[in-house]
């Protein structure tokens, strides 16, 4: 009796070996097991990136009697957009979407006094506030919504204190668009040279 007992422990065992090894091994006869969907891949929605970049320069020639050279200030500005001129005013259109630098005087102490005025005497309200530096020039950035037509447009002024000048750099977009299109005015904030 003891050699029946014996021989269905090992039947018992290598059936239960067989089972364990189909639920752990999948066996030939097991559907295979789809493989996991690739990660998904990142997706940036905050804002389109800047299209390729040309130059807007202001030239600051070298005062009477001074030792050093003029500079420029040169603005970073799409290139592949429809672009007009008017003095030191330039207009960088697409679409419904405005990239405008200019010099203006300035008539205050600095940038956040100058836009300030600059503000008031627009009437568009909105806020004025300090910018951190850009290339080294004190800066403050001037922002407010335009209803202009019922068509409302998000406007971000930032003026560069150069001197007795103040550099503006404004981009406007109808007021849904303005952060996916943000990186156009990150792009021309990157301002390159010093007085």
């Amino acid at each position: 009796m003891n050699k029946k007992l014996v021989g269905s422990a090992v039947v018992g065992a290598a059936v239960l070996a067989v089972v364990v090894a189909q639920l752990l091994g999948g066996g030939d006869d097991a559907p295979k097991a789809a493989p996991p969907p690739p990660p998904p891949s990142p997706v940036l929605a905050s804002t389109t990136p800047p299209p390729p970049q040309a130059e807007e320069n202001y030239d600051f020639p070298a005062e009477p009697g001074s030792e050093s050279g003029g500079f420029s200030i040169t603005v970073p500005v799409p290139a592949t957009w429809a672009a007009t001129h008017d003095k030191d005013r330039a207009s960088y259109r697409h679409g419904d979407l405005l990239l405008e630098t200019d010099r203006v005087p300035l008539a205050q102490e600095d940038p956040v006094r100058g836009l300030r005025a600059t503000a008031k005497a627009a009437g568009h309200g909105g806020t004025v506030a300090e910018h951190a530096q850009i290339s080294g020039y004190d800066a403050a950035e001037w922002d407010y919504t335009d209803p202009r037509g019922g068509s409302p447009r998000r406007v971000s002024v930032v003026g560069l204190g150069v001197g007795d000048t103040l550099i503006t750099i404004r981009f406007e977009a109808p007021t849904a668009e303005f952060e996916r299109n943000r990186g156009v005015l990150d792009a021309a904030l990157q301002v390159g040279g010093a007085g």
